[in-house]
């Protein structure tokens, strides 16, 4: 089996300045995603694992490469790097720039560069899964939401607060089952890849993650959260302190 791991990062950021080269416990965000994916190679020898990353910053390049020289540099479209397009744009421009018609790829994998608190066996997990149920043009992480908006969350039109399902539900345990997209792992079949921008366009499927591992690094108070939090993460994962020193 043939995997294209996507990495993408723009250059700057207005709401957290450079969030894509910032070091986490004196690492690179970088260096997570990296060593995430050499674990996954090292158990799984029987798949080629493609390492792409899509960017418009010299920097962000300049890193990886010092990183992993075997990582495919995708240079970010001007076009592709406004604040309205989407990611899937993006994964897809990698696609297309490395795709092969005598070795097409499998699967596609995005890995979010800031959302680095992944196990390993959540990325096999979602992999697996996927190739488990090829009727799924999409996988993704989610973790259980702690709000469900058919009992407890509401919302405001003009003056009238309603409940943002409607319901009956009198009870949480009632209610179905919610989660919430935690936007650190996707993977995509390649033909629906070719022709979407929106992944609920497709069949999806989801794999959990643990409930703390929605932590993803949207501001500079995000990231020190994070700095603060990481070395109990450390402490209790063997995975992560697997990547961590790899």
């Amino acid at each position: 089996m043939k995997i294209l791991f996507t990495i993408c990062g723009r250059a700057g950021s207005k709401g957290f300045k450079n969030k894509n080269l910032k070091k986490l416990a004196g690492k690179p965000l970088a260096q997570y995603a990296l060593s995430l994916i050499k674990i996954y190679q090292r158990r799984h020898p029987e798949n080629e694992c493609v390492i792409s990353l899509n960017t418009d910053s010299n920097e962000l390049i300049e890193l990886m490469v010092h990183l992993d020289p075997s990582v495919k540099v995708v240079k970010r479209k001007p076009e592709l790097a406004t604040d309205t397009v989407g990611k899937i744009e993006v994964i897809r421009d990698s696609f297309f720039n490395l795709e092969s018609s005598e070795e097409p790829f499998d699967l596609i994998v995005d890995l979010d560069l800031t959302s680095p608190i992944r196990e390993i066996s959540n990325l096999e997990e979602l992999i697996t899964a996927h190739l488990n149920d090829l009727t799924k043009d999409v996988y993704f992480s989610v973790v259980p939401a702690r709000r469900n908006p058919y009992f407890n969350m509401v919302k405001q039109i003009d003056e009238k607060v309603t409940i943002v399902n409607e319901s009956d539900f009198t009870s949480r345990q009632q209610a179905p089952k919610v989660f919430e997209m935690n936007a650190s792992m996707y993977s995509f079949k390649p033909d629906f890849l070719k022709e979407h921008n929106y992944i609920f366009d497709g069949e999806c499927g989801i794999v959990q993650m643990k409930d703390y591992l929605i932590l993803d690094i949207d501001s500079e108070e995000d990231f020190e959260w994070l700095e603060f939090l990481f070395p109990k993460f450390l402490e209790d994962s063997a995975e992560l302190k697997e990547i961590y020193e790899f």
